[in-house]
């Protein structure tokens, strides 16, 4: 053998050259894998909005259809019958606009999920839908159906506290 430091320098540069590749190989494997993870956090943070506009949207129409239901109050205080009739002949009116909401809401809640949330959600609809017969049934807040109604109502807004709390559970980051 001659010359060893040709060989020195061979194996020298072959080393380098190997490093390098496997440098450039690591260094590419590093970049996909964090935009895979920056990738899934968006989508983890898009998601997450979605979910919070329509929980807030369905707890909304809640409210909204909670305040028509409410108007009992004014019934309650209400001097004469006929007087009593035109605020319940009002309330019916706007509990079928806000019900609509409602419905409207609960199916973007449903779209959305999870599935125990989207589950609270159709509940909650279905509670709303029961109030709402139960007050087309009145004519003067003082008969027989008021007593459902007012039960009813309760209901209703015990199902919109339960939705908020799964919702919340929901979105809490872990």
């Amino acid at each position: 053998m001659g010359d060893s430091g040709w060989w020195v320098a061979v194996v020298t540069g072959a080393t380098a050259l190997g490093a390098s590749w496997i440098t450039t190989r690591g260094n590419a494997r590093s970049v996909r894998v964090e935009a895979e993870v920056t990738a899934h956090a968006g989508h983890v943070t898009e998601a997450r909005n979605r979910r919070r506009d329509a929980y807030r949207e369905l707890s909304a129409a809640a409210h909204a259809l909670a305040e028509v239901f409410w108007r009992m109050e004014e019934v309650d205080h209400a001097r004469t019958r006929t007087e009593r009739a035109r605020i319940i002949e009002d309330m019916q009116a706007a509990s079928r606009h806000r019900l609509s909401d409602v419905t409207k809401a609960s199916r973007e809640v449903f779209l959305e999920g999870p599935a125990g949330v989207a589950k609270a959600a159709a509940e909650l609809r279905r509670e709303a839908i029961a109030a709402h017969r139960l007050l087309l049934q009145l004519e003067d807040g003082t008969e027989d159906q008021r007593t459902p109604y007012d039960s009813a109502y309760r209901t209703f807004r015990d199902q919109h506290v339960r939705f908020l709390d799964l919702a919340r559970t929901a979105l809490e980051v872990r």
